[in-house]
């Protein structure tokens, strides 16, 4: 059955690549977003550049997501790995968590900012604090897994506009939250393809590692998007 995927991604330097293998390529960018379709395989795929950011990317995916009607949403992308998840893994998100909506709980004048005050919530009304989680596509999770090898990981993603690096802050949303590397674009992807009952999937390669004292480095996207392109095929 053909469809059509929705290839989300932060950077035309992640897009380029997959840019160059399709077919029928034509530029269909307007209202300001930078848009390419083409065709790979039997499916066509439309290839979104959103900017850096959460608020970029929720209004690229609402944007597609009306003008377009897309089968699904995936995305593609480099994160910083958490705990003992090393640099240059691969890793299949199966969920996403919003690392930036934080309450933190009433303190004196002089206390000192202290993560034991710290909680992820959703700020939402008539619902309870607790952290929305969203679900990546089960469906889309399985042909990813059908093509992963074994050195491929799974894992949730935690996303929000913050690039972190403090040892306590990121061993605590690994400890307590279950997340093996941030971004800053993924969570916005998920909400928004939620709202619009349309499932999402995303493939991170892991390009530093604060914790492990792993520096960033950028060429783990080439073995990402290879692994993108595979699964791309099989979709």
């Amino acid at each position: 059955m053909k469809k059509t995927i929705a290839v989300v991604c932060a950077m035309k330097s992640e897009t380029q690549p997959l840019i160059d293998r399709l077919t029928q390529l034509e530029d269909n960018s307007a209202d300001g977003f930078e848009i390419y379709r083409g065709t790979l395989g039997d499916n066509t795929l439309l290839i979104c550049i959103s900017g850096v950011g959460m608020v970029n990317m929720a209004a690229l995916v609402t944007y597609i997501a009306v003008k377009y009607s897309p089968d699904c949403f995936f995305n593609y992308g480099i994160i910083g790995g958490y705990g003992d998840v090393h640099k240059d893994s691969l890793v299949v998100i199966e969920d996403c968590i919003n690392i930036n909506s934080t309450q933190f709980d009433a303190a004196p004048q002089g206390a000192d900012i202290s993560l034991t005050r710290a909680r992820l919530v959703t700020f939402s009304e008539n619902i309870d604090n607790a952290p929305v989680i969203y679900k990546s596509g089960a469906e889309l999770v399985s042909v990813a897994a059908a093509v992963a090898g074994e050195n491929v990981m799974y894992g949730r993603l935690g996303s929000g506009d913050v690039w972190n690096k403090e040892y306590d802050k990121v061993m605590l949303f690994y400890n307590e939250y279950g997340v093996c590397g941030e971004d800053m674009e993924g969570y916005a992807m998920y909400q928004v393809a939620d709202r619009f009952n349309i499932p999402a999937l995303s493939l991170k390669g892991v390009s530093n590692n604060e914790i492990l004292g792993e520096t960033y480095d950028y060429s783990v996207m080439e073995k990402l998007v290879a692994f993108a392109y595979n699964v791309l095929t099989e979709m």
